[in-house]
Parts: C-alpha cells; structure tokens; sequence
C-alpha cells in the first residue's frame, strides 16, 4: 500500500476507538459526529481489509487485527504530538552542542570572553567555537549553519539576514600613559600631527577622519598602517603614537597595560553593534537561547562604553 494514498487523518480515529470502545465516547472526544466518525470506520475497515470492531452487549469489541495494531499506533501518535507538532525546547544544563560565533578581531579580544563566561555560567557542557571571518564570508556561512550568530558591526549585510541591536560603539584616542598627550586636551590640531597607527576596519571611520582633516586644511604626516587593531598596544608602549580605536576596545588595552584614551576633537558616528542570524535558525530552540543570552549580557551597554579616563 502506498502511504501516499492513506488518509492520516483516520489514525486519531482509531485510536479513540481502541481506547474507548464506544462510538459515542471517541466521537466525543475527537469532537466529530457520530455520523462522522461512522463513516471514518468504514473507510478504516475498507483500508485494512478487516471488520475491525464488533458491537456486543458491553460497546464495540475490537478484533484481533486491531488489537494488534493498538501498541505501534499509540506509539506513532506519540511521536507525532511530541516530536513533531510540540515546539522543540532547550535544556541548557544538559545541553551537548556546539555553537560557533563569528566576530571581528575587535570582538574577539572584547566580547568573546564574555560570552564564554556567560555561556559557561549556564551552559557547561556546550562547547564553543569562535570564527573570524571577513564580511563577504558572514552571509554565506550563516545561511549554511557554519556559524549560528555573527555578533559585531557589518553594514554590508544582506537586510534578509534576522539582526537585533545591542549597543553602540564610539570611538576615542589611544596614547601610551607617558605621551604628550595623555594629559592634553586634543585638538585638530595637535591631533593630526601625532604620529598615528591606523587600522582601515570595514567601518570607514579612518577615512571619516580624513575627510573632516582635509576639510580644515590638515593631514596625517606619520601614519603606519596596521591589519588589525589587536597589533596597536606594543607599539604604543615603544613610540610617541596615538591610535583611534573602539571605546570598548580602549578599555580592554587599559586593563593589559598602561594606557589612556582621550576624546576625539572631531565628531564621528557611532557605530551600531548587532547580532545576525540567518531566517533558517530564527525558531530553532538552541539558537534562541544563545541569542537570548547574548542580548541579556550586552544588551545594556552604554553608548560612550570606554570613554571613562578620556
């Protein structure tokens, strides 16, 4: 018999049957009518070839092809209810899963160690894997499951992709605490001709500077370039340089090493920090819960976040 052609809808019939005995009671409890129902036990005799159920003196008595066949269909109906019609839930306690999260170099030396003491804090037996990952990679790997969130600030993501705000991030000067600077009041200035190591991030925010720089006739004479921002503390502590780099960031160098960070003598947007999932994991039970605890630990960062010592 080919499954395509059964009619599901009579397995609850049945089941009410073999469980109740009466046509009255099952019909009652399936909320049909016993004309109804009268008919669904016809077109069930007629699919399994057998009588199925005998009226006596004491309500309907199955027959022995019902009979058997009253264990494996409680045990279909089962795991249907359960497995497929109930929501799935998430027992972070016993959880053995693994989850993998991409972030920017900034967000792995700021924020990741926040979500594994978070995630450890409830979850100790979930396993974690952090990804760094260019911008053009995030999407893909997202829609693919190859990471379950991607947490810091991609403009250049697809607006298909599911996103929540969690804070904003400005941006102050870094010096080392010996630095003529590190007690000054910064100006265009005496800004621009400090020696400066940059770091051209996705964000933009270092040809933001020069803009407004050039607006007042000014450049950055020394500049030495850097891949990533997670490279600027030694060389701060070896020469005169300032450094323009995340508030939250600035408080991380701070708490490694003898720094201060001052506030910039221009204006520049802050930067919006979000998590990013893709449309196929939204209602999965497991990454709710890793986007709930997300949103919980960061969800409450102030916008001037490192700007304390400026």
């Amino acid at each position: 018999m080919d499954i395509r052609s059964v009619d599901l809808n009579l397995l609850p019939v049945l089941d009410a049957l073999l469980r109740h005995r009466s046509a009255t009671l099952a019909a009652r409890d399936l909320n049909m009518s016993q004309s109804a129902l009268s008919t669904a036990l016809g077109r069930l005799r007629t699919l399994l070839g057998d009588e199925l159920f005998v009226r006596t003196g004491r309500g309907l008595r199955p027959t022995a092809r019902a009979s058997e066949l009253a264990e494996p269909l409680a045990e279909i109906l089962e795991h249907v209810r359960d497995r497929v019609l109930q929501s799935p839930s998430f027992d972070a306690q016993s959880a053995r899963v693994e989850f993998r999260i991409a972030h920017s170099d900034v967000g792995a030396y700021v924020l990741w160690p926040r979500v594994v003491r978070a995630v450890r804090a409830q979850a100790p037996g979930v396993r974690l894997s952090l990804k760094t990952l260019q911008q053009s990679e995030i999407a893909p790997a997202l829609a693919e499951g190859q990471v379950d969130l991607a947490i810091g600030s991609y403009p250049g993501l697809p607006e298909s992709l599911f996103q929540q705000r969690l804070f904003e991030r400005v941006y102050v000067a870094l010096v080392a605490a010996g630095h003529p600077l590190a007690r000054k009041t910064l100006t265009l200035r005496n800004f621009a001709a400090a020696p400066q190591v940059v770091v051209r991030a996705a964000s933009g925010v270092q040809d933001r500077i020069d803009e407004v720089l050039a607006s007042q006739g000014l450049v950055r004479p020394e500049c030495v370039d850097l891949p990533s921002y997670l490279m600027i503390p030694p060389l701060l502590e070896a020469g005169d340089f300032l450094a323009v780099v995340p508030g939250q960031l600035a408080d991380a160098f701070g708490r490694h090493g003898n720094f201060v960070s001052r506030k910039l003598p221009l204006s520049l947007p802050a930067f919006v920090i979000r998590m990013h999932w893709h449309r196929r994991f939204n209602e999965d039970a497991a990454n709710r819960w890793l986007r709930t605890l997300v949103a919980e630990e960061f969800g409450g960062e102030p916008v001037a976040a490192g700007a304390a010592g400026r």
